[in-house]
């Protein structure tokens, strides 16, 4: 690597003498890709919010915040989209000139105005004087607009054939017309007067603003408008070119000439001349409150002129700065990618440029040891400087370095040098090296960064994995709570006993190697990126943080809590952007740092006394503007007209807060954080987000709470506040709530009523058919019980008279009658004990019926010795209603008493089954003589049978053949029917 020495100072990095201060401003246009809708601007105004209020050609009128442009048309409520200029009254609505209407815009609606008589009327000027709105036609008549009335259009300004010219209005609100006949007519807020000059002072070129007065150019030179002594004074100023605008407080004229733009300023009658522009028309220039410069631009869009914070001081054979060290011999030393060494010192520039090893052109670190020695960490091996010879003397791995690739380079208080290297960490005490890798301690050969700490006494190293330490030769691991799998890039002090870990995605930690508590600042908290090359402290406690997205510049209080913010970026003046790790150089009198790009030097404008704009609401939105909240509120508040402490309906709970913060200089610096009183529990993260919405509300009464960072980054004191009450729906409210309890008691108290009611109607209904049930049983016992008991009773007393008739009853007739009365006596015992078993409850259960007449058919068939069997495939237990046993039992036993008596039959069988989901059949079959189907009307037995199975409601079907016997068949079903008046 060989010096090469450049009489011509290519770098302005640490010329001796201040720069111009034109150098430190910049240009910026704004055109459609930017959401400019048209690129011919006719007009920029400024409101009390620092909104540019934008007129275009053909595009309509854009707001525009600093960061993005809303854009209004016809279908907003604009006149037209050619717009010719534009006003801002003393109630701040906006006024928007069109060349043949005029619309106002009072922040919420607009409204158009248009002469109907003359619609093809052309307008060329607005402004205000007094109450009212006045405007000047193309040919010279004025009109106005007064209370929303159009009065006098068209109406000359003087009598005669006199018709204005120009006309301006200066600070004070005094509107100065000039006649074509080069008279005046001056207005102001207590009289209207006109007066002609004593003497000809040419013809009139353009007017404008000068110190608070009128002045002219005319083809004599420059005059004043004298207008309170009523004539023309001369003015001397050697600007030849034509006056767009003066700046008072800067003492520069705004001129053009043809297509070319100037900044000229005046000292000592002498005109300094830059050249801002250069074939771009402009029409118009405004300075904002900020200190911005605004040009409207004829075709090429709108330009911002403004100081940048960062100033490049590198030519373009320098770029990509990764080092930067001020050595303690007054020498700068910079390291570049690829384009080796620079040094400057004296006013002359030197370069160590390595022609036959290109990997040591590209340094990464550039270090001064404690003697002085300068050490350079390159692609390819450590470099010392020796300055007697003007050469550098390189160490490699074939001479003890761990690795070629050198990252960073740190000395310990006893002169110690330690070299981390892509291939591990070595320790240099100026005779030979002592390597660490993973073989002996580290987590990964790969060292990005060292910093070794006198208050501790330990070295730090930054590593792919994590961070560890060194301290009297042992290798220890620091476990920092909350990261993991991130890359350490760098480390560096803080307050002394803090650190600052830049990471690989994490953001800023700043870790206490004392305590080991860790705080994280990232993205979330405002930071432009999470990949951090450094975070460094300067002389006021800032932390300058580095990253792939340009610097931001952090202010922490005694918490750790970031109390300042500020963003730099490419609107800034870095245009690379990017930074690198060792490229920075932070002291009281400057601040350097190296991007991919070049050098750049940071401008210090914090006493900048220009505006700091107030937060404030731009809208409030239902249902995303479905519903309207200012018809809940009796007054609205503010250009936006905000509604004043709205009582919305309670299906109207659905709030989108918008909110802004204008800043042209810092756009990407504001933040806000918002709370919502009675809602939310804590205030949000810090966003650049100007929106939040609020969903299903529920009734109440709520302080929506935002605030945003100011100019300086800090959080502002000046907080909104906004109140708003949700209405509570009728069905919670307390009245309705008591009246509805009051209702479900009497409703309640009524239902419990009708029960009771009902219980106590069916308790007596029931007792009714119980009584009723009884005299009926009673009824049917005793027919049934009479008939038994009379018919056997009338047989036994028949038996007993015949046997008194024949004596002593002896013979075989009395043996006969005797055997009579016993028959009859058995049938009677029978009979009542049948009688007592169907009225038992317990016996209605159709198993126990079934066995209740098996029984009988087993005792009554084997006195002839006839064959009897009974089935029953019904194993559940079926309940049966009342009388139904008793029925069914009479039923089977007169057929089986037939049967016995009268079918001589062999055999005979029972058989109980199933005939459907929900039916029975009961059957008894012989095999006897049979009879014929026809003789059952004339047999009583049969007719009485079938009657019984009316009762149940069963069906009987009787089957015989002559000689192949009988079945009987009763087919029922067990469903609710009524029997006794019961429900079964």
């Amino acid at each position: 690597m060989r010096p090469h020495i450049f009489l011509s100072l290519v770098l302005l990095f640490f010329a001796e003498a201040g720069v111009a201060q034109n150098f430190l401003y910049t240009t910026r246009n704004y055109t459609a890709v930017d959401g400019l809708p048209q690129s011919q601007v006719t007009s920029v105004v400024e409101d009390d919010n620092g909104y540019l209020w934008i007129a275009t050609q053909g595009g309509g009128l854009a707001r525009f915040d600093g960061k993005e442009f809303k854009v209004y048309t016809t279908k907003d409520g604009l006149f037209s989209n050619n717009i010719s200029s534009l006003l801002f009254d003393h109630d701040q609505n906006l006024w928007i000139l069109h060349a043949h209407g005029i619309t106002r815009f009072n922040g919420h609606t607009f409204k158009r105005f248009q002469n109907r008589r003359t619609p093809n009327a052309m307008y060329r000027r607005v402004f205000e004087h007094g109450d009212s709105i006045f405007f000047i036609s193309s040919d010279g008549a004025t009109g106005k607009i007064h209370h929303d009335s159009l009065y006098s259009w068209g109406k000359p300004a003087l009598k005669g054939e006199k018709q204005i010219w120009r006309s301006l209005q200066t600070p004070d609100g005094v509107q100065c017309f000039i006649m074509d006949d080069g008279s005046f007519r001056i207005k102001t807020l207590k009289e209207t007067f006109s007066f002609e000059p004593d003497e000809k002072f040419g013809k009139i070129y353009f007017p404008f603003i000068y110190k608070g007065n009128i002045a002219l150019r005319t083809s004599e030179g420059y005059s004043i408008v004298n207008y309170k002594e009523k004539k023309i004074e001369p003015l001397s100023l050697p600007i030849k070119h034509m006056i767009l605008s003066y700046d008072e407080k800067e003492n520069v004229f705004w001129t053009r000439d043809g297509a070319n733009l100037f900044r000229e300023t005046v000292h000592a009658n002498e005109t300094k001349r830059d050249t801002i522009l250069k074939d771009v028309s402009v029409l118009q220039v405004v300075k904002d409150s900020e200190g911005n410069v605004w040009f409207a631009s004829d075709g090429r869009g709108l330009y911002k002129y403004f100081i940048q914070d960062f100033n490049r001081c590198s030519s373009e054979k320098l770029r990509g700065v990764m080092a930067i060290l001020s050595d303690r011999k007054g020498a700068k030393w910079l390291g570049t990618l690829n384009k080796g060494l620079w040094r400057i010192k004296d006013g002359k520039i030197t370069s160590f440029v390595d022609a036959h090893e290109s990997y040591r052109n590209n340094i990464g670190v550039v270090k001064e040891g404690p003697d002085g020695t300068i050490w350079v960490g390159t692609n390819y091996g450590l470099g010392r400087y020796d300055e007697a010879r003007n050469v550098f003397v390189w160490y490699t791995r074939e001479k003890g370095l761990a690795g070629n690739l050198v990252s960073a380079i740190e000395f310990d208080e006893q002169g110690v040098m330690w070299v981390g290297t892509a291939n591990g960490l070595s320790r240099y005490d100026g005779k030979s090296f002592h390597n660490y890798n993973t073989t002996n301690g580290l987590l990964n050969n790969g060292i990005w960064h060292l910093h070794y700490s006198k208050r501790y006494k330990t070295l730090f190293l930054a590593t792919d994995l994590n961070v560890q330490t060194i301290r009297d030769g042992k290798i220890e691991l620091v476990q920092v709570r909350g990261l993991r799998n991130t890359s350490i890039i760098s480390i560096l002090p803080y307050q002394d006993s803090l650190l600052t870990l830049g990471t690989g995605g994490a953001g800023v930690i700043i870790y206490n190697p004392k305590s080991r508590a860790s705080k994280f600042i990232t993205t979330q908290e405002g930071l432009a990126s999470d990949f951090i090359y450094f975070a460094a402290e300067d002389e006021k406690h800032n932390l300058w943080i580095g990253t792939e997205k340009g610097i931001n510049r952090v202010k922490l209080d005694r918490k750790l809590e970031m109390e300042e913010n500020l963003y730099y970026g490419y609107d800034n003046g870095l245009t690379g952007v990017e930074t690198n790790l060792n490229a920075f150089q932070l002291t009281p009198e400057s601040k350097y740092f190296g991007l991919v790009d070049g050098l750049y030097e940071f401008n210090d404008l914090s006493d900048d006394p220009s505006r700091s704009f107030d937060l404030h609401l731009t809208d409030i939105q239902v249902f995303y503007g479905e519903y309207d909240p200012r018809l809940y509120a009796d007054t609205v508040n503010g250009f936006f007209k905000i509604p004043v402490d709205p009582k919305l309906p309670p299906d109207k709970n659905h709030i989108t807060f918008y909110f802004n913060r204008v800043d042209k200089r810092y756009p990407k610096s504001v933040k806000f954080k918002y709370y919502m009183e009675n809602f939310d529990k804590k205030w949000s993260q810090p966003s650049s987000m100007s929106e939040v919405t609020y969903s299903n509300l529920p009734p109440g009464n709520y302080v929506f709470h935002v605030m945003s960072t100011d100019k300086q980054g800090s959080w502002s004191y000046k907080k909104i506040a906004y109140s708003f009450s949700i209405k509570t729906p009728f069905y919670q409210t307390a009245a309705f709530i008591v009246g509805l309890i009051i209702l479900i008691a009497g409703i309640i108290t009524l239902i419990l009523y009708l029960r009771v009611r009902q219980k106590v109607n069916k308790m007596l209904m029931m007792e009714r058919i119980r009584v009723k049930e009884q005299e009926t049983l009673r009824k049917e016992i005793a027919r049934d019980f009479h008939d038994e008991m009379g018919n056997q009773l009338t047989r036994i007393i028949n038996y007993i008279s015949l046997l008194k008739l024949n004596g002593n009853g002896t013979g075989n007739g009395s043996s006969d009658l005797y055997t009579k009365v016993e028959d009859s006596a058995k049938y009677l015992y029978t009979g009542t004990r049948d009688f007592i078993w169907s009225i038992d409850p317990v016996n209605d259960e159709l198993s126990k019926l079934f066995l209740h007449i098996r029984d009988f058919g087993e005792k009554l068939f084997e006195e002839k010795n006839i064959q009897f069997r009974a089935f029953n495939e019904v194993k559940d237990k079926i309940k049966l209603p009342y009388g139904f046993s008793r029925e069914a039992n009479l039923i089977f036993k007169e057929a089986m008493t037939n049967a016995f008596k009268y079918s001589e039959a062999k055999n005979v069988a029972l058989m109980l089954k199933r005939s459907e989901p929900d039916g029975f059949e009961m059957s008894f079959e012989d095999d006897g003589i049979g009879f014929l189907t026809g003789d059952i009307e004339k047999s009583n037995g049969l007719q009485n049978i079938r009657e019984r199975a009316d009762r149940v409601h069963g069906v009987l079907r009787i089957t015989s053949v002559k000689h192949h016997g009988t079945k009987i068949t009763l087919n029922f079903k067990l469903t609710k029917t009524l029997k006794y008046g019961l429900a079964l």
